[in-house]
């Protein structure tokens, strides 16, 4: 399954418009309405389940975390990565797992090791905090000097009216700021698990995934025409300073965007308040910046690792999540291939006779890098494997717990919540009343269940990926803490005692689905 980047037909690309969020819920709305009730009327109805499949406890679950969490990050194609790989596979192979793969996607291993920006004026020199942009291009040890232009947003009216060629661009990215409390008032979820009542017309929720003037282009694509960098690019820019100028913290260690293309100019980013500084000083007459940005990169893998675990019949329901991380990685996604891990430990006790259907389990490598690995597995086996599969139960970011900004440090606080969670989920009553059911019943803080195009989009996340490349119904379990895509992202960021419940909820919800009719599906 190696694919070279120019053999790799691109998927679309993923885009957050606003304009086509609100033209959707204006389509979904009437038919939420009418799935809610008949999801409604089948929990009333609906019995206990005959057996209990007991998920491993929090502790358990957690020895898995700490393992996969062992290495400092889990980057695409690295020897790090190989390492967890490695674990991963004698995990499946362990616990039980019939005709284990171990398939191959080709990457590139791109490594930055030096990286520094320096502003000079005719008054000052300063050397300000920064971090490297994914994937851009690296200088020589002495860097690249040039004078600075702000241009805002860099929207195409500001590049029209200052030549930037042979410049470096200072530019703000913009990241989505969701009322969510309103938007819950107008477009009613299939449900709202919040028993901490900690939802209310006043939550909002900045999406820090979501670059909107710096998306991603889909692997193998050609460049983003709405891209401040591109736009940059094309007009002569020797480099880029990028202010994260909507994040809710002065944390400049952003992983993104993460679409494995490799760009031609080197670019870094500051944080919020040191970007304030940065505004100031790029506006002054005569004001240079140098950026540094040391580095290789050289051809390597990435291994997708899944195996089957034989149910009473070749009908399977998938359990998946990716194994690739931009740092430590404790929820962006430790605890997801803890989670999948923590489904087979469970599944594999229970014998074949009492496994009315089959289990896939997946961890995909590369949602870093475009989501080669799962858009790969999905091209490779639509027609044949994933025929079999009536829903994927993708796991992400599970029992993150929730920050705010710490307005002293300018760092991250912690609240008393779960980060707000999103189960995107296909169009069936029956998996919206069983995924209800099995919220419900273990109290699952402040998650949201909605349709899987709710966005305009695919399911954002690894499934999203499954199904642009196969017809792939889902229920996509998500959350998005302020911390995913950053050095922040470690051990100290989950909430170690929910995993065991939470575990448990999925594997309730597995239980319920192995005996229900396909056609429910």
């Amino acid at each position: 399954m190696t694919i070279q980047e120019g053999e790799f037909e691109p998927s679309e690309g993923f885009s957050l418009s606003i304009k086509k969020v609100l033209f959707n819920f204006i389509k979904l709305i009437p038919k939420m309405r009418k799935l809610r009730k008949k999801a409604t009327k089948i929990i009333q109805e609906m019995g206990e389940i005959d057996k209990k499949v007991q998920a491993p406890s929090s502790e358990t679950i957690q020895s898995d975390l700490e393992k996969i969490c062992s290495v400092p990050h889990r980057r695409i194609g690295t020897k790090n990565a190989h390492k967890i790989e490695d674990y991963l596979y004698a995990q499946f192979k362990e616990l039980g797992l019939k005709n284990i793969k171990k398939e191959p996607v080709n990457v590139i291993d791109w490594v930055a090791k030096q990286w520094k920006l320096t502003i000079s004026t005719q008054n000052e020199t300063l050397e300000v905090p920064c971090f490297y942009v994914l994937n851009t291009e690296f200088t020589k040890p002495e860097g690249i000097t040039a004078p600075l232009i702000y241009l805002g947003e860099g929207k195409p009216k500001d590049f029209k009216k200052i030549d930037v060629k042979n410049k470096i661009v200072v530019a703000d990215i913009k990241f989505p700021n969701l009322p969510l409390g309103k938007l819950l008032k107008i477009v009613k979820p299939y449900y709202i698990s919040d028993p901490q009542k900690a939802i209310d017309k006043t939550t909002k929720i900045i999406l820090t995934f979501a670059l909107l003037n710096f998306p991603p282009q889909s692997y193998g694509g050609e460049p983003r025409e709405d891209s401040v960098y591109w736009r940059a690019v094309r007009r002569g820019a020797l480099g880029l300073i990028l202010i994260l100028r909507d994040y809710p913290s002065n944390v400049n260690s952003h992983w993104g965007p993460y679409d494995g293309t490799m760009k031609p100019v080197p670019a870094l980013y500051v944080g919020k308040y040191d970007g304030m500084k940065v505004r100031d000083l790029s506006q002054m007459d005569g004001a240079e910046g140098t950026i540094i940005l040391e580095g290789s990169k050289e051809p390597s893998t990435a291994n997708n690792i899944w195996g089957i675990l034989p149910g009473q019949s070749e009908e399977m329901i998938m359990v998946s999540s990716h194994h690739d991380s931009a740092f430590e990685g404790a929820s962006e996604d430790g605890t997801g291939v803890a989670m999948v891990l923590a489904q087979l430990r469970a599944w594999s006790k229970i014998p074949k006779s009492e496994r009315p259907r089959s289990l896939l389990f997946i961890l995909s490598a590369g949602h870093l890098y475009g989501g080669i690995g799962a858009e790969a597995f999905a091209r490779k086996y639509r027609n044949t494997l994933l025929k079999n599969v009536l829903v994927d139960v993708n796991l992400e970011h599970m029992c993150a717990k929730e920050v705010d900004e710490d307005p002293e440090t300018l760092g991250f606080k912690f609240t008393d919540n779960l980060a707000m969670g999103a189960l995107f989920i296909s169009p069936s009553e029956w998996l919206i009343a069983h995924t209800i059911k099995s919220l419900s019943q273990y109290k699952i803080e402040n998650m949201i269940l909605i349709p899987d195009n709710f966005f305009a989009t695919p399911p954002i996340g690894e499934a999203g990926h499954f199904t642009m490349q196969s017809d792939l119904k889902v229920i996509h379990w998500i959350r998005s803490p302020y911390y995913l895509l950053t050095a922040e992202d470690k051990l100290d960021k989950i909430d170690m005692e929910k995993l065991g419940p939470t575990a448990q909820s999925v594997s309730d919800l597995i239980n319920s689905l192995m005996s229900l009719p396909r056609e429910h599906f």
